[in-house]
């Protein structure tokens, strides 16, 4: 197993200045083989051609950080309904449509992330705005269908 985040800070300023964020990254050896996983956003859409740029981008930066001439390297999108794996995720995704489990009650709430800070989140839906702690979340998920709202 292979620590990732001695690489994240590095790349996400590096596709930071090509205006996409890093959502993910996961760098793993496997029978002598490193693998390298990452997840991209862009706020217009995060297509094949957005892509294809981080690819292009972080290619040869790991190159240098692993001192590995030979690894395999996945570039993906979020996708339209990813999970969100932690609190940084949800200022990557202000703006996107979010589907919310609270751990009390086990209320599903759904809205547009309005903000996000180190603090916690604020959604907007029919019903007005609710500012929530992190630590009162138990789930949550992107949520397309709520970006039309």
């Amino acid at each position: 197993m292979v620590d990732s985040d001695i690489y994240r800070k590095d790349l996400e300023e590096l596709l930071a200045g090509a205006g996409l964020s890093l959502v993910e990254l996961n760098v793993s050896r496997h029978r002598g083989s490193v693998q390298v996983r990452a997840v991209v956003y862009a706020p217009g859409g995060t297509g094949i051609d957005e892509c294809a740029r981080a690819h292009r981008l972080i290619q040869p930066r790991l190159q240098v950080l692993l001192s590995e001439p030979d690894f395999h390297l996945e570039v993906a999108s979020p996708g339209v309904d990813r999970w969100i794996r932690s609190d940084r995720e949800y200022s990557i995704f202000e703006g996107r449509g979010v589907r919310i489990l609270l751990r009390e009650g086990g209320e599903w709430l759904t809205g547009r992330i309005v903000k996000a800070d180190p603090s916690g989140l604020t959604i907007r839906n029919a019903r007005g705005e609710r500012t929530l702690e992190y630590a009162s979340i138990a789930k949550a998920r992107l949520d397309y269908a709520q970006e039309g709202a």
